[in-house]
C-alpha cells in the first residue's frame, strides 16, 4: 500500500528541502490569491461608491436648477401683466416680453427660453420677421463705444437676448396636438417634459397651463439651456445620461443614447422620493454599455422623477483593476521564482555538505579510521564532523583496550572456573539445614526450654514447606497450615502485640495454587502491623461469595494512604515488578489471572487509620488441568518464588 510519509521520509534531503519550500510557498500563494481579491473587491466597491458620490452630486446641481426654473416660472406666472394679457389686453404683450422674460433671461444662465403658446386668437403676436429687421437695424445703428465699454442699455439688452425673439406664439394646431400641451390641457398642472424648440431639439422644458379662473388659454414654456447642464458634467470623465418622467433622455454623453430616447421607465426604477443604487438586473439599457449608477429623485411640485446615469464603460471600470492585478501577478510570480531558486540554491549546497559527512562515515564502517579535514565552516554539520573524529579516536582507544582485556581474560579464566568449584561445593545441602534444626531442637527440648524448640521446629516446617514448593496446586488445608505456621513465628516475636484467627466455611479439599495467601499476611505484617505499639491484629476468612470462593486477609493497621493505594492499585493492573517493592502482592496477582482468567484476582480496600482489606478472588470450581495446559508458565513463576 503506497503510504506519502514514509515516501517523503525515504527521499533524499534536497528533495525533502524543496518540498519544504512548495510546502511553504502553496499557503503564500493561496494567501496572496485571496488578499487579491479582497482588494479588487475593494477596489470595485471605491469605483461604485466613487460613482454613487458624483451621481448625487449631479442630482443636488440637477434639483437646484429643476427649483430655481420652477421658481421663475411662479414669478412669471403669477405677474398683473400676465393676467391682463389672457384676460385680452394684448399692450402688455411688449412689457412682459422686455421688462420681464428677457431679464429673466438675461440674469439665469440656466434658462434657454421661454415661450408663451396661446390659444387666444385676438391677441396681436409679434411677428419674428419684424423682430429680426429692428435688431438688424439696431445692430447697424449702434455706437461700438457703446458696446465695447459694456453699457446695458435696450440695444445691449437686445443683444444678450438675441435669438429670443417669437416669446408669444398663438398655439395653432401642430403646437396643440403637441403631448405635453394636452396633458397641460388635461391636468392644468405644472409639468417638467421633453419638448423640441423650432429646430427640432429636444430640451428639458418646464411646461406651466395658463388659465384665467377655469378657462384653459395656453401654456408657458421654460426650456433649460443644455450648455448649462453640460457644464455641469464638466468634472466627470465618464458617461452621464439625464431622464425626467419615464426615462425621456433629455442629456446624454453615452455613446449611442441620444437626447431624446426612452432609457427606462418610473415602474423599474425604485419608488423613493430620492436615493442612489448600482444597476444589475439587466433591464436597463446602459447597462449593456458598461458599469452604471443611477440617482433618482422625486419632484413634487410637478409630481416628476428625474434619474442621473453614470455609465463607466468595461474599458475604463476595469482597467485600474487588471492594472493592480498585473502588478500583483508578477510580483507573486517573482517571489515564488526568487524562492525556488534560492532553495534549490541552498539545498544543493546543503546536500554537499551532508553527502560529504556521510562519506566520511561510511569510510569510519569500512573500518577506515583515516580521517581528513575536508568539511569546514561551523555550523552543526561540521559539528558534527568534528564528534565523528573524536568518537573515531575513542574507537581506537576502545580497541586497544579490548586487545588487553582480553589477554587479561584469559588468564584469569583458569582462576574463574577454579572458584566455581569450590562455590558448587560449598553450598549447603537442604537436609544438613533440616537436621542441624533438629537438633538444636532436641537441645533445647533436653533444656527444658519448650518455647525455643516450639519455635525451632516451627521453623524448621516452615522452610520445608518453602523449599517443598512444586509445580502443582496444593490444598486449601495445606495452604491454611502454612499461612498459621508463619503466623505462630510472627505472634512469637511480637508477643502480645499481635493477635490472629482464621476462619474458613470452604472445604479443605478445595485446590489452590501454592503461596497465595502467606504473602498477603506477611504483606498486612510489614505495612499495617509493623509499625503498630499493641493490639494489632490479623483475620484470614475464607468464605463462599455466589460463583466464587473470597479469601480475605483484614488488618487493624494504618491503612494505606491514597497516593500509595493509586500507586499499588496501578501496579496490579499493570502486573509489575520491576520496582522490587510490593512483589508478594503482584506476583500472587499475576498468577491467578494466568491460570484462573482476568476476572480473578486481588482487591484492595484501605481508609488511613482504619486498617486495611485484601480479597483474593478465585473460581468456586477449579479447573484441575489448568496446571497441565501451563507447564513452562508456571514453572518459570515457580522458580522465581524458589
Amino acid at each position: 500500500m503506497f503510504n506519502p510519509i514514509q515516501k517523503i521520509l525515504n527521499t533524499k534531503f534536497r528533495n525533502k528541502l524543496i518540498l519544504m519550500c512548495i510546502a511553504a510557498i502553496v499557503p503564500m500563494l493561496m494567501a496572496g490569491i485571496y488578499l487579491l481579491y479582497n482588494i479588487v473587491d475593494v477596489m470595485r466597491s471605491n469605483a461604485a461608491n466613487e460613482a454613487i458620490f458624483q451621481a448625487d452630486g449631479l442630482k443636488t446641481k440637477l434639483k437646484d436648477t429643476v427649483v430655481t426654473v420652477s421658481n421663475i416660472s411662479g414669478r412669471i406666472t403669477s405677474s398683473e401683466s400676465l393676467a391682463e394679457l389672457l384676460n385680452g389686453n394684448s399692450e402688455n404683450i411688449s412689457f412682459l416680453q422686455e421688462r420681464l422674460v428677457l431679464e429673466y433671461l438675461d440674469v439665469y444662465p440656466q434658462i434657454d427660453r421661454v415661450v408663451f403658446y396661446l390659444n387666444n386668437e385676438n391677441i396681436s403676436y409679434p411677428l419674428p420677421e419684424e423682430k429680426e429687421e429692428e435688431q438688424s437695424e439696431n445692430d447697424v445703428d449702434e455706437d461700438p463705444e457703446n458696446i465695447s465699454s459694456g453699457e446695458t442699455g435696450e440695444n445691449a439688452a437686445d443683444e444678450k437676448t438675441e435669438g429670443y425673439v417669437s416669446i408669444f406664439r398663438f398655439a395653432d394646431e401642430d403646437i396643440q396636438s403637441k403631448y405635453w400641451y394636452k396633458e397641460a390641457e388635461e391636468n392644468l398642472n405644472n409639468r417638467w417634459q421633453l419638448a423640441a424648440n423650432d429646430s427640432d431639439e429636444y430640451r428639458l422644458s418646464l411646461v406651466t397651463p395658463l388659465s384665467v379662473g377655469e378657462s384653459f388659454c395656453g401654456v408657458m414654456v421654460i426650456s433649460v439651456a443644455p450648455e448649462w447642464i453640460s457644464d455641469m458634467t464638466e468634472d466627470i470623465s465618464r458617461g452621464v445620461a439625464m431622464c425626467v418622467s419615464k426615462g425621456y433622455t433629455f442629456y446624454s454623453s453615452v455613446d449611442g443614447t441620444e437626447v431624446g430616447t426612452v432609457i427606462g421607465t418610473s415602474d423599474e426604477m425604485p419608488m423613493g422620493v430620492s436615493g442612489s443604487e448600482v444597476l444589475t438586473d439587466g433591464k436597463n439599457q446602459l447597462e449593456r454599455k458598461g458599469y452604471t449608477v443611477v440617482s433618482y429623485f422625486n419632484y413634487e411640485n410637478t409630481y416628476n422623477r428625474f434619474y442621473v446615469y453614470i455609465v463607466k464603460p468595461p474599458a475604463i471600470y476595469n482597467e485600474s483593476i487588471n492594472s493592480v492585478i498585473a502588478s500583483y501577478v508578477w510580483y507573486i510570480c517573482l517571489c515564488i521564482i526568487l524562492s525556488v531558486l534560492i532553495t534549490i540554491l541552498f539545498s544543493s549546497m546543503f546536500s554537499r555538505r551532508i553527502q560529504s559527512l556521510k562519506d566520511k562515515m561510511h569510510s569510519v564502517a569500512d573500518g577506515n579510521f583515516e580521517l581528513t579535514d575536508d568539511i569546514k565552516g561551523s555550523d552543526e554539520i561540521y559539528d558534527l564532523y568534528e564528534d565523528l573524529k573524536k568518537m573515531v579516536d575513542s574507537m581506537q582507544n576502545l580497541i586497544n583496550d579490548a586487545y588487553k582485556s582480553k589477554i587479561q581474560s584469559e588468564s584469569f579464566k583458569l582462576n574463574q572456573v577454579e572458584a566455581e568449584f569450590k562455590a558448587l561445593a560449598s553450598q549447603i545441602n537442604p537436609h544438613f539445614l533440616y537436621n542441624t534444626l533438629e537438633t538444636i531442637r532436641m537441645k533445647a527440648y533436653c533444656n527444658n526450654d519448650k518455647e525455643t524448640a516450639d519455635l525451632v521446629k516451627k521453623l524448621g516446617k516452615f522452610m520445608r514447606r518453602c523449599l517443598e514448593v512444586k509445580d502443582g496446586m496444593v490444598t486449601l488445608e495445606s495452604e491454611l497450615e502454612f499461612t498459621k505456621s508463619y503466623l505462630e513465628l510472627q505472634a512469637a516475636r511480637f508477643g502480645d502485640r499481635v493477635s490472629y484467627s482464621i476462619y474458613c466455611e470452604v472445604d479443605k479439599k478445595y485446590m489452590v495454587l501454592p503461596l497465595i495467601i502467606q504473602p498477603v499476611v506477611e504483606n498486612a505484617f510489614v505495612h499495617g502491623i509493623e509499625g503498630e505499639k499493641a493490639n494489632g491484629r490479623i483475620t484470614v476468612k475464607v468464605m463462599y461469595k455466589g460463583e466464587n470462593v473470597e479469601i480475605c486477609v483484614s488488618d487493624n493497621g494504618q491503612g494505606i494512604s491514597k497516593a500509595k493505594l493509586a500507586e499499588l492499585l496501578e501496579k496490579l493492573e499493570r502486573n509489575d515488578t520491576s520496582s522490587g517493592k510490593s512483589i508478594g502482592l503482584t506476583n500472587v496477582n499475576k498468577r491467578i489471572k494466568m491460570y484462573h482468567g482476568e476476572q480473578y484476582g486481588l482487591s484492595v480496600k484501605t481508609a488511613a487509620g482504619k486498617g486495611t482489606d485484601i480479597s483474593i478472588i478465585l473460581p468456586r470450581i477449579v479447573d484441575e488441568n489448568v496446571m497441565k495446559r501451563l507447564p513452562e508458565k508456571y514453572s518459570e513463576i515457580s522458580a522465581k518464588l524458589k
